[in-house]
């Protein structure tokens, strides 16, 4: 009766990670409220052929060491897999590798010059640690003054458009800067090989796994139930509404993208919620082709043609063995789509015939008859967008609402959105929680409607 009430809302990696840690403190109750059939939301599977695949493909760095140890404290680091990965580059028809410092400095489509500043923009990237200073930098000045024009317009631009559709010229440098100091952490030894790893089954075996542990612990993890609203009475969080009643709590723990929180608590301060619904994100489109062949020899194409759509080439099979999905080769072409891109009503079958056509014109031997499945996933709320000089719009974990916490990929900036940098700011999350559970009054209870 003296237990402390916590409900979290949302199964995501991030909710099942706070339900894991916080159900080993003692007097504490948790309950996770998950609208889905199950959980794991963006990191959430696909059943294909009696195995799981990611909905949308998930990197686990080699670096990634809260990942890594959440995985064996849940007991499925025997099924992590260390792999070397290669990536490519298309550009004008052509593909190209682009791994070693050998190939990024006889990389075609530069110059020699162009080459070496290119270099020097990641060995800058390395040396740079404070992020604030990045954040008051366009990005594009910032890779124009180390690489050059040149580079920019042949390299970086092309990315920068993929990634952030028509949103990237409002952003700062962190977003590159925090990308180079990403992925140079997965590089080994003098040849700068990429380790990278993988789950079998993918993201989902960890999530299951801290869900079965949580639920050993006492976590109460409710799916297929929506919340209706974070009932607020006297500036406090008392509860949520689920079905038309209330489910008392002494905290509500908010894991949902800002937009969908701000809809949930009508009643909270006004510039609070504002600051809420007012957050921009990208979506994505994104096709699996499911095939019965490799198509590329990379994990991953980057592709500089602005024609082309989507984004990337992503061929998990080349991380991921195949026997681990069955034999099948899986090959993910995303687009990441502004708010207002009219590609994110695009039915079904013009996604598959666009992008097949492009598909045919990078690799002229790929054949229809490879496929075995074409699979169009789509989110809404991806990737937040953080235009320059907006830092001080990011949300705290304590909200102004007493008893109302959140955590979110709007708040891990200047880190990506992955799986590493989203399990480090739950810690974040639980200090914060148990900080003000040691010195808050005990609170009258709250009779249930």
């Amino acid at each position: 009766m003296n237990e402390k009430q916590i409900a979290i809302i949302g199964g995501g990696i991030m909710g099942v990670t706070l339900a894991y840690k916080l159900s080993q403190q003692p007097g504490l109750s948790i309950t996770i409220y998950e609208r889905g059939a199950y959980l794991g939301g963006l990191a959430g599977y696909m059943p294909y052929d009696g195995v799981r695949m990611d909905r949308f493909y998930h990197t686990i760095l080699s670096s990634d060491m809260s990942m890594q140890n959440l995985m064996k404290e849940s007991g499925v680091d025997d099924r992590l897999h260390f792999t070397e990965t290669k990536q490519g580059f298309y550009d004008a028809g052509k593909l190209y590798p682009f791994n070693t410092p050998v190939e990024l400095l006889t990389f075609p489509p530069l110059n020699i010059i162009q080459r070496l500043r290119l270099a020097l923009q990641i060995v800058v990237a390395q040396f740079e640690s404070d992020w604030r200073k990045m954040d008051e930098v366009p990005v594009e000045d910032w890779l124009v003054r180390v690489s050059g024009r040149g580079v920019y317009e042949k390299v970086w631009k092309p990315m920068l458009r993929a990634k952030f559709d028509t949103a990237f010229t409002g952003v700062p440098a962190t977003y590159i800067w925090s990308r180079l100091k990403r992925m140079m952490g997965t590089r080994q030894g003098v040849t700068s090989k990429e380790m990278m790893c993988y789950l079998e089954n993918g993201y989902f075996t960890l999530i299951e796994a801290l869900a079965a542990k949580a639920e050993g612990q006492g976590v109460n993890i409710k799916l297929n139930t929506a919340v209706e609203k974070v009932v607020i009475e006297n500036g406090r969080a008392v509860g949520l509404s689920v079905d038309g009643e209330l489910h008392p709590y002494d905290m509500v723990i908010s894991t949902l993208q800002s937009p969908i929180l701000g809809q949930l608590v009508p009643d909270a301060p006004q510039n609070f919620r504002s600051q809420l619904l007012d957050q921009e994100y990208l979506g994505v489109l994104c096709p699996l082709l499911i095939l019965n062949r490799s198509l590329t020899p990379y994990y991953v194409v980057n592709i500089t043609d602005q024609r082309i759509p989507f984004t990337a080439v992503v061929e998990t099979t080349r991380l991921i063995d195949p026997k681990h999905v069955k034999g099948h080769h899986l090959v993910y072409l995303p687009k990441y789509l502004a708010p207002d891109n009219e590609m994110a009503r695009w039915p079904d079958d013009k996604v598959k015939t666009e992008w097949l056509g492009h598909l045919k014109r990078m690799f002229p031997d790929f054949q229809e008859s490879w496929i075995t499945e074409f699979i169009v996933q789509r989110a809404r709320y991806v990737e937040p967008i953080r235009p320059m000089g907006t830092s001080d719009q990011i949300p705290s974990i304590k909200t102004p609402v007493d008893g109302l916490y959140m955590g979110n990929t709007v708040m891990i900036y200047p880190d990506l959105g992955n799986g590493e940098a989203v399990t480090r700011y739950a810690y974040k999350v639980i200090d914060q929680v148990l900080a003000d559970l040691k010195t808050a009054p005990a609170a009258a209870p709250v009779p249930v409607a």
